[in-house]
């Protein structure tokens, strides 16, 4: 049971919307990239476990309990979900060919290695049940087509006991999709205390070390 309700909080929390930036808005800015040309796009989106915690209490619809158990099943893993496109435009409508993108994703880690993504026989069931049956069908509910064209990768992301691959802490790591990069700088700024400027009382971006309206230190 805990299972299908573990699948059904994940449902909410990626279909919930608000009408005024939420700090699951400023993340997903952060985590999700895409690049696009006049004959191509290209997504990747990095999915830590702190995506769902925020989304998750957002949304208002998971215990503390159910929470505890979301990050100790996923903490273990890097998901990066990627989808790769070919735009078409000539018959008055803007048309997504998927380009296969399930050999064409290289992920570097924080030294700039190569990793392999994880054999199925490696992943604990419960966190291929997630992806294969609730972000897999989601992806092609949402964006249709472009969805379904979206492909998932798990890696290994615990070593020594701790996790590799940290939002909250420093770090860099890339993901080369199809020949084009993609690259994140850690920690997460969304995952930040926002910092106040003492003159006007506005609201900064956690990583601003001044304020870039009065100067002042923040």
């Amino acid at each position: 049971m805990k299972k299908y309700g573990l699948i059904l909080l994940l449902f909410y929390g990626i279909m919930s919307f608000s009408q005024e930036k939420t700090q699951t808005d400023r993340m997903i800015e952060e985590i999700q990239q895409i690049k696009q040309n006049q004959t191509e796009m290209k997504l990747v989106w990095w999915i830590p476990t702190e995506y769902w915690e925020v989304a998750l209490r957002e949304n208002g619809s998971v215990t503390a309990e159910q929470l505890n158990y979301l990050k100790e099943l996923l903490n273990d893993y890097t998901i990066i979900a990627a989808g790769n496109y070919k735009l078409d435009s000539d018959s008055g409508g803007l048309n997504f060919t998927v380009i296969d993108s399930s050999k064409k994703v290289v992920f570097y880690g924080l030294q700039g290695q190569k990793v392999t993504p994880l054999k199925e026989s490696e992943i604990d069931n419960k966190v291929l049940i997630i992806v294969n049956q609730t972000l897999k069908p989601l992806f092609a509910q949402m964006l249709g087509k472009m969805g379904s064209g979206v492909n998932f990768f798990i890696y290994n992301n615990v070593e020594n006991g701790k996790r590799i691959i940290d939002p909250n802490q420093t770090g860099n790591f890339k993901v080369d999709l199809n020949g084009e990069i993609f690259q994140w700088k850690l920690p997460l700024v969304s995952l930040m205390d926002e910092k106040t400027c003492p003159v006007d009382q506005q609201k900064m971006s956690g990583n601003w070390n001044f304020c870039p309206f009065h100067g002042n230190k923040l």
